[in-house]
């Protein structure tokens, strides 16, 4: 199986959240969406995720530390053909997503965030990419890169493993999530919602052909030809810096016998 087509959530996974020094811990909870375009089985498609952080008492979580997100079994990424090329991470940091190849693309999203101060909440980071990145220890490598530019100015770089999984999923990315400032010295930003995709749609890769320079639209992740009894799961967890832990599941309908 090749994971080129990983960058999952992503793309999902530049994600950050508030929490003041000397603020006393306060339960964490997620939820989860995922969805599938086309919607068909043994097709390939664009996986869709979004998930959203906040707390029982209503306010920001703590800052993000870690992300698992787990994908479910029998997704077919041997003929897909997303990540034909690898983006340098010095060139990512440099340059942003100009520095790598088109045909390094997985995927895009943003995220809406909340900062400390004054009424921040509800802006977003419009720019949220995940590209194929070079392989470090035999695992497929996912480089995410957002870009903010208010109320945080930020640009941010870093890197999720893949991860083989049993059992309902087949794969996991793990990611160890870096923190930004609202300010230089100030305390991190709250981010309180992502959505992001992973998949040919709206990516546009190239290829020569008779010395020609020309576009085609990559091959996605095929859908299992069946579907498991109550539909595709989805699962992810996450870690905070004030010590507490969330989770959320959620799951892909099997597809009608029309649309399948």
């Amino acid at each position: 199986m090749t994971a080129r087509a990983f960058g999952i959530g992503a793309l999902t996974c530049v994600l950050l959240a508030l929490v003041p020094a000397g603020a006393v811990a306060v339960a964490e909870r997620a939820s989860l969406q995922a969805s599938f375009s086309p919607d068909r089985l043994a097709t390939p498609t664009t996986i869709s995720f979004s998930f959203e952080l906040s707390t029982l008492a209503g306010t920001a979580p703590a800052p993000l530390t870690r992300i698992d997100l787990r994908m479910p079994a029998g997704l077919n990424y041997t003929t897909t053909t997303l990540g034909l090329a690898l983006c340098n991470p010095e060139a990512l940091v440099a340059h942003g997503l100009s520095g790598c190849p088109a045909n390094s693309r997985l995927g895009y999203g943003d995220a809406a965030v909340e900062v400390p101060f004054g009424s921040g909440a509800g802006h977003e980071i419009p720019e949220i990419q995940a590209v194929a990145g070079p392989s470090k220890s035999g695992n497929m490598e996912v480089l995410f890169y957002a870009k903010g530019l208010y109320p945080v100015l930020a640009q941010l770089a870093f890197t999720g493993e893949v991860l083989p999984d049993s059992g309902l999923f087949g794969s996991q990315l793990a990611t160890s999530v870096p923190l930004i400032a609202s300010v230089p010295g100030g305390p991190d930003v709250s981010i309180t919602r992502v959505s992001t995709t992973i998949g040919p749609r709206h990516l546009t890769y190239y290829k020569r052909v008779h010395g020609r320079r020309v576009a085609f639209t990559p091959r996605g992740v095929a859908v299992p030809a069946r579907c498991p009894r109550g539909g595709f799961p989805f699962a992810a967890s996450f870690a905070f810096l004030d010590g507490t832990e969330a989770s959320a599941t959620t799951t892909v309908p099997c597809p009608s016998r029309r649309d399948g």
